[in-house]
């Protein structure tokens, strides 16, 4: 459990760094990859210190209050990656599908901000109800984790936060799937125009090819790291009974969402690894320049009439 928080910090605080530091990473769809990549540095730090303690000790250590604050952090980091996920679905979309609407929803990196600071707005709304009496959050000595009671929490609540989750998750899969097929249906065109004039039509970037590919990919490891969550979850609150061990491989798996994430990125998105590559060389670069500097001083000061010569 340390291994994955340690993990998950240092991968999602490289993304944002990159794209801090490059200007050519600074586009929009990476502008929306960063806020992803800060809701799993904030879980990672707010969230799994406490699990892992947890974990240690079998309860929770510290006020119910603060079980109460962990546990709406949580879900609003939930929420905000899930939101987010839609955004950029939705940016590849536009994008891909209706280039026409593209610059009217996404006409410049400041307007991809305002749309990123709505959807954490959205997130804290949302997930902190109960703090005010609208649902119930407490220590889940299955899950050893502050979470919302989905048995003891009021049914309205649950209603609303299933809903949009998967109304939004319905909508990030299909806008993938018209994505797919137009790429499909793109690409055969070329190939018939090759094969009957010699020449093709223009194509999808493969730039965006490989975003829509990385980004896709984050959507399903998402999906397969926090369904076992929310099923047992569901399962629990419906009087089901599941093992112990198993709700602590659950959490696992979802806490592991945030480790895969930058190394997706660094696989499947060339922007993002030549980036993380460019990032260690010139870690290490100042390390050569500094011992080689050294060694010279050291030379000159052993023999200083051969380097003056």
């Amino acid at each position: 459990a340390i291994l994955v928080c340690l993990a998950s910090v240092l991968g999602n605080v490289l993304v944002v760094y990159v794209v801090n530091k490059y200007s050519e990473m600074q586009t929009i769809p990476n502008i929306l990859i960063r806020n992803l990549a800060l809701t799993d540095i904030i879980m990672a730090t707010l969230n799994m210190p406490f699990w892992i303690t947890s974990l240690y000790s079998g309860k929770w250590n510290l006020s119910h209050e603060w079980c109460e604050v962990s546990a709406s952090a949580q879900l609003t980091m939930v929420l905000s990656s899930l939101f987010i996920m839609g955004l950029i679905a939705l940016n590849r979309y536009l994008k891909v599908v209706k280039r026409s609407l593209y610059i009217k929803f996404f006409p410049s990196k400041r307007v991809a901000w305002l749309y990123c600071g709505l959807v954490w707005l959205v997130s804290v709304l949302f997930a902190t109800p109960p703090l005010y009496g609208w649902g119930k959050m407490n220590f889940d000595s299955n899950l050893i984790i502050c979470a919302f009671n989905w048995k003891e929490g009021h049914v309205s609540f649950v209603i609303l936060l299933a809903g949009f989750f998967n109304v939004t998750m319905v909508a990030i899969f299909y806008s993938y799937w018209k994505i797919y097929k137009t790429v499909k249906e793109s690409t055969d065109n070329v190939n018939a125009n090759v094969v009957k004039n010699g020449v093709g039509t223009p194509k999808l970037h493969r730039t965006d090819i490989d975003v829509l590919k990385s980004c896709f990919t984050v959507v399903c490891f998402s999906s397969i790291t926090w369904f076992p969550v929310a099923l047992c979850a569901f399962t629990m609150a419906g009087g089901g009974y599941i093992p112990h061990e198993l709700t602590k491989v659950t959490m696992y798996l979802f806490f592991s969402n945030s480790v895969v994430n930058p190394i997706i990125y660094g696989i499947m998105n060339p922007q993002f690894k030549e980036a993380f590559r460019k990032a260690f060389r010139c870690g290490r670069y100042r390390n050569d320049d500094g011992d080689q500097s050294h060694a010279r001083v050291a030379a000159v000061m052993k023999h200083p009439r051969s380097s003056e010569t």
